[in-house]
């Protein structure tokens, strides 16, 4: 067996994918005829081909029709769609952590001595 050569639980993890890509593509309204028909000859790669390139590379085209029709933003959009939500909510965050922090330490809402030895704070 060679490098190229797919294990069988790759190819049915491959397979599967497509599969579940080509039956979101078939159940959009707007899906051409032609359209899943060139989408089933992907999947159909999965199938007759050994290579686990070829294979994931049919994958790969089938599940860029299915997120053409239905609008999913590419993997570039998305990262970027997350990095700037990630960036909007992380300063909002950072100051709520401290703020509980603030409050958690304050002497007005500290407990009564009960006679331990202070500790090092850092």
């Amino acid at each position: 067996m060679t490098e190229a050569t797919m294990l069988m639980k790759e190819r049915s993890e491959a397979i599967g994918r497509a599969q579940r890509a080509l039956k979101a593509l078939g159940e959009h309204p707007r899906s051409s005829k032609k359209e899943l028909g060139h989408a089933r000859e992907h999947l159909n790669a999965c199938y007759s081909h050994g290579s686990g390139e070829y294979v994931w590379n049919a994958v790969a085209q089938v599940e860029a029709m299915a997120e053409r029709r239905y609008g999913v933003p590419s993997s570039e959009e998305h990262r970027q769609l997350v990095d700037a939500a990630g960036d909007l909510e992380e300063p909002a965050t950072a100051a709520r952590g401290r703020a509980a922090e603030d409050r958690a330490v304050s002497p007005a809402t500290s407990a009564p001595d009960v006679g331990l030895a202070p500790t090092a704070s850092r």
